[in-house]
């Protein structure tokens, strides 16, 4: 198991910040939605496998075509075993070209978990259309809507995951977003989010970022704070102990993206601390507004 911490919902004090970063880093195991130290969560039962082997897990694994602007694009869409409707998970990329299957280990973690996932093929990668190199945030949000869009999927317990420059994207088209459908809840992982941008996002949050962050109070910390100080203490921080940018385990040494058990080396903890986020989220009543619709 990995030493973690994280501050949760409330207000963040400063005199808090240099406690987090000296005191606090694996020194204990928090649970997102309580601000004490908690029992080691039940380890998630995954081997983090490449995409193809969710043929075994998924109860279905659905091909998806949309278009953005004049380019086809393709996404697919995963089920979990059981009746539906089920709560849905919508990925946002991290940067560079990467396809659908660069998140094929988180795919396999949250439809053990019980959620349908949607990832997509960035442009001109996988079986999408185009040439890579621009309108990604374009090509976000119109995966966004045919995700949402998909039968199967409970339209009152949507969740986005961001990572890395999906982060900004988010922030920036936020509204867009809510407009097509308010998610119950955003995780945003290895975050470039500041102060200033991470108020853009109206929704409960939780930050996963990792602890050799050249500005890790900026994004971690301090981020959360000015997320609480707007949104009535919605926000929650965890930070990944032994961990590079992209939340990959390096305690053990550096990862070499070329070697396929790559996936393996997910950090447990901020895979833990994401799950445990979505669950308390996906329990707590839905708006009102959003029961109607059902």
């Amino acid at each position: 198991m990995m030493p973690r911490c994280q501050i949760q919902s409330g207000l963040i004090a400063i005199a808090l910040f240099s406690a987090l970063l000296v005191g606090c880093v694996g020194t204990g195991r928090g649970s997102p939605g309580s601000g004490d130290v908690a029992a080691q969560p039940t380890p998630l039962l995954t081997d983090a496998l490449p995409t193809p082997r969710l043929d075994g897990i998924a109860a279905e694994r659905r091909e998806v075509r949309f278009v953005s602007g004049d380019v086809e694009l393709a996404g697919e869409l995963d089920l979990p075993p059981g009746a539906g409707p089920h709560p849905l998970v919508f990925i946002i990329h991290h940067s560079g070209p990467v396809p659908r299957d660069s998140y094929g280990y988180l795919a396999e973690i949250l439809l053990r978990a019980g959620y349908a996932v949607f990832r997509f093929d960035k442009r001109g990668t996988g079986a999408s259309g185009g040439v890579y190199g621009c309108c990604e945030s374009d090509d976000a949000l119109a995966a966004y809507h045919a995700a949402i869009a998909q039968p199967g999927i409970d339209r009152c317990q949507v969740f986005i995951v961001a990572q890395s420059i999906g982060t900004q994207y988010l922030a920036m088209r936020f509204e867009e977003y809510a407009q097509a459908q308010a998610p119950r809840g955003v995780a945003l992982l290895s975050s470039l989010l500041h102060a200033d941008d991470i108020v853009r996002i109206n929704a409960p949050i939780i930050v996963i970022v990792a602890d050799s962050e050249p500005e890790l109070q900026a994004i971690g910390p301090e981020a959360a704070a000015a997320h609480n100080a707007r949104f009535s203490s919605s926000a929650a921080l965890y930070i990944a102990e032994g961990a590079e940018h992209t939340l990959f385990d390096i305690r053990n040494g550096p990862i070499d993206w070329t070697d396929p058990r790559w996936v393996e080396r997910y950090h447990r903890g901020a895979m833990e601390a994401l799950v445990q986020q979505l669950d308390a989220w996906r329990v707590a009543r839905a708006p009102r507004e959003c029961e109607r619709q059902r």
